[in-house]
């Protein structure tokens, strides 16, 4: 495995502590059904959800599809069920949402957040890019998931945006809550394809994360 992956969770959450026949899952269920979804991730970072099959991962696991299937309806439950245990929040992102983006220093903060922001983004990679892209093929579990984790930041950009335009330095026509959303799909889109951007001709990930920190800023008012 990768060290771009998802941090593998110590135990189900309390909801995910029975299998698919009604079962508690004692301590030699959870490490199946964590073995499972670990080996899921793995495969997933060089294929498609489409192109890994229950067989492939209990083949990959050295178990079987009866045993895969005790824990789980399919592989897309496995993707979902790794996705509650990775967040798109942490504490330094949430402090500095909240701070004053006022104060003259806002410029180095963004940047701090936009590093801070794709660094946890990255770490998680493999199953953020499965779901999202499944999310925008129409799968509404996907779509439910991707909003769920992005609500956090969502509101806590949200109201710095607003307390910028209450401050006159974000045009009073536009939503604080769409400058929200586009702030976090940059980051999104920076964080899945930065790394791999080619360098030349002034892209990179480096002139990309230093952009995306200009626009963060001047959304929060940190520029006049």
């Amino acid at each position: 495995m990768t060290a771009q992956t998802h941090t593998r969770a110590r135990k189900p959450a309390p909801e995910l502590a029975y299998n698919q026949y009604g079962q508690k899952i004692g301590s030699k269920g959870e490490r199946t059904r964590q073995l499972l979804i670990d080996t899921t991730v793995e495969l997933l970072e060089s294929h498609g959800l489409r192109d890994v099959s229950v067989v492939d991962v209990a083949r990959a696991a050295s178990t079987s599809p009866a045993t895969f299937y005790v824990y789980f309806k399919g592989v897309p439950e496995v993707v979902l069920a790794a996705l509650d245990n990775a967040s798109q929040t942490s504490a330094e992102l949430e402090a500095l949402a909240a701070r004053d983006w006022l104060d003259g220093t806002g410029a180095e903060a963004a940047r701090r957040f936009v590093d801070a922001y794709t660094q946890l983004w990255n770490r998680n990679r493999t199953i953020f890019r499965v779901r999202n892209l499944a999310a925008e093929e129409g799968d509404e579990r996907f779509y439910r998931a991707r909003m769920a984790a992005a609500a956090p930041m969502m509101d806590a950009l949200t109201a710095a945006a607003a307390r910028a335009q209450a401050a006159g330095r974000v045009p009073a026509e536009l939503s604080p809550r769409a400058c929200a959303g586009t702030m976090l799909m940059m980051l999104e889109r920076l964080s899945a394809i930065g790394p791999i951007t080619v360098e030349g001709d002034g892209l990179g990930y480096a002139p990309l994360k230093a952009a995306a920190a200009h626009t963060l800023a001047a959304m929060l008012g940190a520029t006049a």
